[in-house]
Formats: C-alpha cells, structure tokens, sequence
C-alpha cells in the first residue's frame, strides 16, 4: 500500500468520511469474552462480547483517566473492565463498578451496532440521530461465510464501490467482459446494479455465468449471489469497504455458502457437498481478491476527480456520483457532478 502521500497532499482531493453502516469484522472475530481493537474513521474502538452474548462497541479509551481498554481490557460477565483501575462498564456503557467505593458517573461512549449475516457493521451519521435505514440485501440466515480476504488500500469508500459501476475498466484491467443489464436504479440509500459476465474461477473449478444484480447498501457495504449453474450451488458475495483513517480503506471480501443446498439426507452427500461448497467459497474468493489486487495497483495511486470527463457510455458513472452525494453533509464534496 501506498503510505508517502497523505489525504490533501500532492494531486489529491480530499474526500469526507461518509455516513452508513461499515464493517467491523466477522461475528467469529469476537466470540463471547472476547476483546478486539479496530481502527474506524481516525479513531480506537473496541469491539467485545459479554459472557451472555451481547454485542458492543464503544470507544476504545476509558473516561476515567484515559486507559486503552483494548490494552489489557477483559470481559467479566456482562462487563468491561479496565485494566488501569477495573472500572467496570455495563452493556449500556455506564460505569457499573469501581474499586473502593461507589461509582462515578461515567459513560463509554458507544456504536450503534448491527449483526447481520455473520458479519458486524456500525452506524456512522453526520449527527447524534439514530440510523436513518438499516443495512439491506444481506445474503439471508441461510448463508455462512465460507471464506474471506481483506487488504489496506490508500482509497476511500467512494472510489472503490465506484469500480461495479465502471463497467470499461473491467476488459481492460481484468480481462472480464461485464455488460450492463439494465440501468441503475437507486432506492434512497439502497442502488441496485444489474450486469452479466462470464468470470472463470482461479482454480478452474468452473466459468461463473453471471447475470445478476449487485446491492450497494451506502457506500460502504455490496452485497449479492452468485449462482453456479453447474454444481447446482448458490453463493453469496459480500464486499465491504470500512474508512480508518484518511485516505485508509479496509477492503474486505465475504463468500457465504447456502446451508440449505446442502441438507441432503446422505451424511456421504452432505459431507462431499460441504466440501464441494468450501473449495468453491475459496475459488470465488481468491479470483475476487485477485481482481482487487489488480484495482489496487489503480485505486492506491489514482486521486480523485470531482468533475469527471465521461464518455456517453459511462453514464452508471455520473449516476453513481449523484447518488453518493447523500451520505455526506451538503457543500462538503469538492464539486457537483452533473
């Protein structure tokens, strides 16, 4: 990745953190009692999970006297605990116990969190108000991830859900044909994305005929399924972008297999079908971060262009960046794009 150039330096536009719901990690990442720090938008969270499942995140440093919680923070029943004094915080983020006396009034400031799909997301708004939608189009509760693949790009949200849209790109960066289906349809925060290509897997288990739709759910979260035609296997595809500094994306790639394709009354069948829905979960993954890596050597390097020069054919791009425009506050883009 690149790291000698920061945000407003040199040729760049800086772009602002948008508003959406962005991932954190994958729900086994934080099993119960578990700690884990992440970076998210110039800022420390921690992420943990109580001993009776409850979710949370919270700002990663204590109010008492500023301690990392992630630094030696551990769960006790339904608290966190901090490592420098054990000032215990409940799941509504009070302080619940303190050594010697009672309590002050303190409070962990927390993310709105949402679980969907095995995968955790958290709410980004420009104001204190709660979400204004929830994430959408989800592969269901059928699916599990089956495999996953993420990277550290020098890019931001924008630019890269702007590659399913940059349909010109495809042949000549990654020698696939995408042909749009139909136009682009956006549903407030939701646009919907309809293409056909054919994609051959990196272990030729097999040529994805795809002609299906895309979700952006907000410009952090694309989501979709893939059918195999020729194994008989649904997929689902969920690609992820999650600002963590500026001009610092985490890219994340999640293929889910349908666990009810597999309910065959064979355990023989079943097992061959797990296995058979595993390589291809891999093969999907490893030939979508192939393809990633190849945007990447673009995305880490490329600055952006508030007033592009789009040829007629690229029309999904100029409607992208109209509908982007919502997750920000007004008059922050550099430029209107017509």
């Amino acid at each position: 990745m690149r790291t000698d150039l920061a945000v407003g330096e040199g040729d760049r536009v800086p772009l602002p953190y948008p508003s959406g719901w962005f991932c954190l990690a994958l729900s086994r990442e934080v099993p119960a009692g578990a700690v884990v720090n992440r970076r998210f938008m110039g800022r420390d969270l921690v992420l943990y999970r109580t001993g009776g499942g409850v979710l949370r995140v919270v700002d990663a440093h204590c109010p008492h006297l500023g301690a990392h919680l992630g630094a030696g923070g551990v769960v006790e029943g339904e608290h966190l605990v901090c490592p420098f004094h054990r000032f215990a915080f409940d799941v509504e983020g009070s302080c619940a116990k303190a050594p010697g006396g009672a309590p002050p009034r303190a409070t962990l400031a927390q993310y709105t969190v949402r679980e969907r799909g095995k995968i955790i997301y958290v709410w980004h708004g420009h104001d204190a108000a709660p979400p204004a939608w929830e994430p959408s189009e989800l592969p269901g509760d059928r699916f599990a991830p089956a495999a996953s693949w993420s990277t550290l790009l020098a890019s931001h949200p924008q630019e890269v859900m702007e590659s399913f849209v940059d349909y010109q790109h495809q042949p000549i960066v990654h020698n696939v044909a995408l042909r749009e289906v139909a136009p682009l349809v956006d549903e407030g925060p939701l646009l919907r994305i309809s293409f056909g290509a054919d994609i051959r897997l990196s272990v030729r288990l097999a040529t994805i005929k795809v002609e299906q739709g895309v979700v952006l759910s907000g410009p952090g979260l694309a989501s979709g399924e893939v059918t195999l035609h020729q194994v008989g296997m649904v997929l689902g595809v969920v690609l992820t972008a999650t600002p963590v500094g500026p001009w610092q994306t985490r890219l994340r790639v999640v293929v889910m297999t349908d666990a009810a394709s597999r309910a065959e009354p064979s355990r023989l069948r079943k097992a061959a079908s797990m296995s058979l829905s595993t390589v291809a979960g891999q093969a999907l993954v490893q030939t979508i971060a192939h393809q990633m890596r190849q945007d990447a050597r673009i995305w880490n390097w490329k600055r952006y262009e508030p007033d592009p020069r789009l040829t007629p054919e690229e029309s999904a791009i100029g409607h992208y960046r109209r509908w982007v425009r919502q997750f920000y506050p007004p008059d922050t883009l550099p430029s209107e794009t017509s």
